[in-house]
């Protein structure tokens, strides 16, 4: 029942961002990304195809992985779990890789 609440909240915050994203005051983006870590927390069908399009993307594993470093607490947690397996892999070896 909460999933149910949690998503109900993040197609809400991805709509809203979607109509306002084009406004001067910047409210689209914030919205956007707030209804898709919703939905990457509360579902691992989300978790799973974000992490297939960082694996196939480098450009937008590189951006995460920036946010990434650079968040901390929950919001870091979920973006961990959408890491692909082989960057997790190199960032236990502590080897740097140019994905």
């Amino acid at each position: 029942m909460i999933k149910w609440f949690y998503w109900f909240g993040a197609f809400l915050c991805i709509t809203l961002g979607l109509l306002t994203v084009w406004l001067p005051i910047p409210t689209g983006l914030p919205l956007l990304v707030l209804g898709f870590v919703l939905l990457i927390a509360t579902s691992r069908g989300a978790a799973r195809w974000l992490r297939h399009r960082r694996r196939t993307h480098n450009k937008l594993n590189r951006s995460i992985s920036w946010i990434e470093d650079r968040s901390t607490g929950r919001f870091r947690r979920i973006l961990l779990r959408t890491r692909p397996r082989y960057f997790k892999k190199l960032m236990k070896k502590g080897e740097d890789s140019d994905l």
